[in-house]
């Protein structure tokens, strides 16, 4: 009988596909790591902070305003314009004079006392049509709210050839802004509380204990105060006698150095107003120093001098401005004239004790003679 024919048995294993699961049987770690990868979460980018959209946010232009008097024009200028309380606050003055055109700037701080200055920074050079003066200052302010920059003050002598070379003065525009608060918007700046009850100690029994103590408390307190009055005005009193005394003391080293010459003239004559007009600012209490010859006399008018003493006071001043304004040369004879007039002024109006007579208002014997030459 034959044997019957059958296939023969094939036990070869089937090919492994090239993929990911021979490569995952072949290196667990890999095939770990893709599914971690497949199955993380993409986290969302966080939202800009307020650091960054300041940065991004556009900047704003700084407050201008801009004013022209004849050949000078100034431009007063503020930065941020929008500020918060806590910024700094820049604010630049820049003048712009023609050529042959004196310029005096705005004394430091001059006007800005409602600000804490921060810095200073002057600055001027020469320009193609004339000169350019800046005074750059760095403010603080202590409140939120609205804010202004006064008017500010330059002076100038217009010197070109037949131009009128009287002293003028231009004012600049104020500036308002309104500076944030720190708090958010909407946010209450304290918590309103209930009124406390009244203390034990201040009710009923305790009151008429020691209602003698507080009688006696408010008698000393009275006193006290009456007698600080009268230490302060005893003070005052003595400020104003002894400026005299201060005032002739420089006005003494002056005629000491002699009479001026041609280079020193300006010099000379900026020292003897200066001693004048600190001395009125201490005997009358008046604001001589910062403000013009015109400003000054309107408000001396005011106080109590006699309208003697403002016409020798008037013709004194004018004298000095017109040396150090428009350049007048006055001769050894009319410096020595300046001189005896602002010692005949201080002799005339120097504060004197209650028991000494106070001198006449006519002409002192030393200056009589110069007054007559007038």
């Amino acid at each position: 009988m034959e044997a019957p024919l059958t296939a023969p048995v094939s036990f070869a294993r089937p090919a492994r596909p090239a993929g990911g699961r021979g490569i995952a049987r072949r290196s667990p770690v890999l095939a770990f790591a893709l599914a971690l990868a497949a199955c993380a979460e993409v986290e969302p980018a966080p939202p800009p902070s307020d650091t960054d959209r300041e940065a991004t946010a556009p900047v704003a232009e700084p407050l201008r305003a801009e004013t022209a008097e004849g050949p000078v024009t100034a431009t007063v200028s503020l930065a941020p314009a929008s500020p918060r309380l806590g910024d700094a606050l820049v604010l630049t003055l820049e003048v712009r004079a023609a050529a042959g055109v004196t310029v005096e700037m705005p004394a430091f701080g001059n006007a800005l006392g409602r600000f804490a200055i921060v810095d200073f920074a002057p600055r001027r050079e020469e320009t193609a049509d004339g000169v350019l003066s800046v005074q750059r200052y760095t403010l603080q302010v202590s409140a939120s709210g609205r804010h202004r920059v006064p008017r500010l003050r330059v002076e100038f002598v217009d010197e070109r050839a037949g131009r009128d070379p009287k002293p003028r003065e231009l004012l600049t525009d104020e500036l308002g802004f309104q500076v944030a608060s720190v708090l958010p918007e909407g946010e209450a700046a304290t918590e309103l509380r209930p009124a406390r009850p009244p203390l034990k100690e201040l009710e009923g029994p305790w009151l008429r204990r020691h209602w003698p103590w507080l009688a006696g408390g408010g008698v000393a307190a009275a006193a006290l105060t009456a007698g600080v009055v009268v230490w302060l005005r005893r003070a005052e009193q003595r400020a104003r006698l002894t400026a005299f005394d201060r005032a002739v003391a420089r006005l003494e080293r002056l005629r000491r150095a002699g009479l001026p010459e041609q280079s020193g003239m300006d010099a000379w004559y900026v020292e003897l107003s200066d001693i004048v007009r600190r001395y009125i600012e201490e005997r009358f209490a008046l604001r001589a120093p910062e403000q013009t010859t015109e400003e000054f006399l309107l408000e001396a008018g005011r106080s109590a001098l006699s309208r003697p003493h403002r016409e020798l006071l008037s013709a004194f001043l004018e004298t000095c401005d017109r040396v150090k304004f428009a350049r007048y040369s006055p001769g050894a004879r009319e410096s020595q004239q300046a001189l005896d007039e602002a010692r005949r002024f201080l002799d005339e109006t120097r504060a004197v004790d209650a028991g000494r007579p106070a001198p006449a208002a006519g002409p002192t014997p030393a200056t009589a003679g110069a007054g007559a030459t007038r």
